[in-house]
């Protein structure tokens, strides 16, 4: 099994190029850390190589990849590689998927407009894939969903669910014209039944403080309001997109 220890090995240096987005583009990889993200990959069959530790050889040898997948690394090269303050005694090294065509997407999507918070982006992943849904448009606008931020946040939904990446939504809007576009929106309209989307259909979601850009919100085929009667202004864009996902969900269910 190889081992590494110093910081000057070159493959560290080029590990840690995968720390940011220009970095991860031009390796196609990106970094998943800690050992359930780790599990995920290599169940995913996502891991080109696993980074672990001694102390971690020994903790995860149930789910650990063939031998040759598996770099042993010192505490220090991990530390150095790891986004959190207490790296936990693996990283995977991932190949970075590319953006499928957006003409082969399925019938219930997401879009996200400028949602700039990597750990938004990732539980929205999460949420997605746990609500059985078909992938996730985001526009250059929103945070990379392969930062380390984002990839833990999604608990391995980076891994499962479709991600488009375009320059902007009007893109994946005209690839895609038979899907009803909803928007989520604080001043639309109340959100008590099941609007007529039909099957095929893409949520809208917007920025953390800015909501959903004039030209975006222009396009939508309905607008729904979340009901807030407490005395909070707004929800997290999370939290939106997952009430919306929900009632999805629940009203599909008494329909059944």
């Amino acid at each position: 099994m190889k081992e590494i220890t110093s910081l000057a090995n070159p493959l560290v240096k080029q590990w840690r190029q995968m720390q940011t987005p220009s970095g991860r583009k031009a390796h196609g990889l990106f970094l998943a850390e800690g050992e359930h993200l780790c599990r995920e990959a290599v169940r995913e069959g996502a891991c080109q190589t696993l980074l672990v530790t001694k102390e971690g050889l020994d903790a995860y040898r149930e789910w650990l990849p063939v031998e040759d997948s598996i770099i042993l690394v010192s505490r220090q090269v991990l530390s150095a590689l790891a986004d959190s303050k207490t790296p936990q005694g693996c990283i995977a090294v991932c190949e970075l998927p590319e953006s499928p065509p957006l003409q082969n997407a399925g019938n219930r999507l997401m879009a996200l407009n400028r949602l700039q918070d990597p750990g938004n982006v990732g539980t929205i992943l999460r949420t997605l894939d746990a609500a059985d849904f078909d992938g996730l448009v985001l526009d250059f606008g929103c945070a990379d969903p392969f930062s380390p931020k984002a990839a833990r946040a999604s608990m391995g939904a980076v891994f499962r669910l479709p991600v488009y990446q375009v320059e902007d939504l009007h893109t994946a809007f005209d690839a895609l014209p038979k899907h009803k576009l909803v928007a989520g929106d604080l001043f639309g309209g109340p959100y008590y039944g099941h609007p007529p989307f039909g099957e095929a259909f893409i949520l809208l979601v917007g920025n953390e403080g800015a909501g959903l850009e004039d030209s975006v919100k222009q396009r939508a085929d309905f607008r729904l309001k979340l009901p807030i009667p407490g005395k909070a202004e707004s929800l997290n864009a999370a939290v939106a997109a997952g009430l919306m996902v929900y009632d999805i969900i629940r009203l599909d269910e008494q329909m059944a």
